[in-house]
């Protein structure tokens, strides 16, 4: 026969926090109600986890305490946690959501980032995850930002969908007086933001005949135009009929609403045939297309544009002064004295904007700098002057070391652009 087992003293610290448990709550039905309701109503019939707010787990947790002297570390975790999400939904309602960008691959969601405005500390904030759909925000992390989306990489295309809405309704019925610098904010967001990864700039899809035969499939998608419009290059097509398609800036948060007729953007079409060779004098640009000259003007409309006609219409062009034809004539065909586009640099310095080109003929560097006037360029051959010119006004320009050495080495082989004019 087992020996009787002597029974337990009971811990005198255990006793304590049970009479002071007991206290507290007799004090807290007194003057709580919702904890009265409480301890009557759902205590011992609602599981803690089935309880979803961090104050009904602490009147739990009192009560375990009167009754037991002790509460379990579980209800404790599940108050810390409750505690944190209900800080997460507190710092939620002080932010203004300012907008999202998310990245795709075809339908894959690889990435969903929030931008917002926090009222209370007057800075911008961001959320990289949610949790239960509440965003965790957090302050605007340009590294952390920018390191999270330079990441990503396409498994099975050539780039990724970079996509982004800009909430302006919100922004301007919540924080007014803020409106146009948090706008301004938000482009710089969506700027860095795109130029971070290389396959954003592949994912954006070059105008084709495609837009115009089904535009629907091709809406809310940016769009890479051959010219710039506006000041923008790629813009997001939001709405299509049969006689025009409506277009707005992709990477700014402009106003500026685009209506093109199909037949500006089949001209459009038309002109990116053509390659650009050179800038020329009047206005002026020299460019190719199947081995034929083409001389190319802007045509001043809201596309910015060019009109191109054959080197011989253009000479027969009434509207084309005899002085421009005899530049034409005598430059350009006979003497072949211009500069080319291909592999030219650019210099930028305080203000200062310089280009170095390779003349066609000699295939030497020729140097001109923007004036502050005339913004017409007036090359000269590159030479030691030249360098020392760069030297001193150019010193800041991240192409400086560039330029430099490309004088020094004055290659005379220069490869002749792709096919070879006949002029």
């Amino acid at each position: 026969m087992e020996p009787l087992q002597k029974s337990r003293r009971p811990d005198p610290w255990q006793r304590a926090r049970k009479l002071m448990a007991r206290l507290w709550n007799l004090k807290e039905k007194l003057s709580n109600r919702d904890f009265g309701d409480f301890s009557t109503l759902e205590y011992e019939r609602v599981r803690p986890e089935d309880i979803r707010d961090s104050q009904r787990l602490k009147y739990h947790r009192n009560l375990d305490m009167a009754k037991t002297g002790h509460a379990d570390a579980s209800l404790n975790d599940l108050i810390s946690y409750h505690r944190k999400k209900e800080g997460l939904v507190k710092l939620d309602q002080g932010v203004v959501a300012m907008g999202t960008i998310k990245v795709r691959e075809n339908d894959d969601l690889l990435a969903s980032v929030r931008i917002g405005y926090d009222r209370h500390r007057k800075a911008l904030v961001m959320a990289l995850r949610d949790h239960d759909n509440i965003p965790i925000w957090k302050p605007l992390d340009w590294p952390e930002l920018l390191g999270r989306l330079s990441s990503l990489h396409p498994k099975a295309t050539d780039g990724l969908e970079f996509g982004h809405s800009f909430f302006a309704r919100d922004i301007q019925r919540t924080v007014p007086s803020d409106f146009e610098s948090l706008g301004k904010m938000y482009d710089l967001i969506i700027e860095k933001s795109f130029g971070s990864n290389k396959y954003f700039g592949k994912g954006v899809l070059p105008l084709d005949a495609g837009v115009l035969e089904h535009p629907m499939e091709h809406l809310h998608r940016p769009i890479l135009f051959p010219a710039s419009i506006k000041g923008h290059e790629i813009l997001r097509l939001t709405e299509a009929n049969a006689d025009y398609l409506v277009f707005q800036p992709f990477l700014k948060t402009s106003s500026v609403i685009l209506h093109l007729t199909r037949e500006e953007i089949q001209e459009m079409l038309r002109n990116e045939r053509v390659d650009r060779i050179a800038k020329l004098r009047f206005g002026l640009v020299l460019g190719i297309r199947e081995g034929q000259l083409y001389i190319g003007k802007a045509n001043g409309k809201k596309t910015r544009g060019m009109d191109w006609t054959t080197f011989r219409e253009a000479m027969e062009f009434p509207a084309h002064s005899a002085k421009v034809k005899y530049y034409l004539a005598k430059k350009i065909v006979k003497e072949k004295d211009f500069v080319i586009e291909k592999g030219a640099i650019r210099l930028e310095s305080s203000g200062r904007t310089a280009h170095l080109k390779r003349h066609y003929k000699n295939g030497q560097w020729y140097f001109a700098e923007t004036g502050r006037n005339n913004q017409e360029l007036h090359f000269r051959p590159a030479d030691g002057p030249v360098m020392g010119h760069l030297r001193t006004h150019f010193v800041d320009s991240e192409n400086l070391q560039m330029a430099l050495d490309a004088i020094k080495e004055q290659k005379l082989d220069i490869r002749k652009i792709e096919n070879t004019l006949n002029i």
